[in-house]
């Protein structure tokens, strides 16, 4: 039986990543388990894993939850960072940013109770 779910993202430099992903999560990685990987863990379980990858850099997707996309826009415009695409759809509102790699950071609120994966 599956228990929980680690999102990665590869990049080409750890320590350029850990500094954006910093930014953006508003903490430092939760650990550094291993030479390469930076891990964030999030309170309702589920964890970011960062890993320096030459091979995969740019081609990963993750998709985080949001609670406040407002908030979540306001910070990522403070920060200097530009999202890709805005969506308020009746079921959901989504979010698409582009770490320095590549990598697209997908943030998504759901607004019903059928949608529990994004609430």
């Amino acid at each position: 039986m599956l228990k929980n779910a680690l999102a990665f993202a590869a990049v080409r430099d750890l320590d350029e990543a850990v500094r954006f992903y910093r930014t953006l999560l508003g903490r430092e990685p939760d650990v550094r388990p291993m030479q390469g990987l930076a891990e964030w863990k999030f309170e309702s379980g589920g964890w970011l894993q960062v890993n320096e990858n030459q091979t995969l850099a740019g081609r990963s997707s993750v998709t985080l939850v949001e609670t406040d996309m407002n908030e979540r826009m306001n910070m990522l415009l403070e920060t200097g960072i530009k999202p890709t695409s805005f969506v308020q759809g009746e079921a959901v509102s989504v979010v698409i940013i582009d770490d320095p790699d590549g990598n697209h950071i997908v943030f998504a609120q759901g607004k019903d109770e059928n949608l529990r994966s994004t609430m």
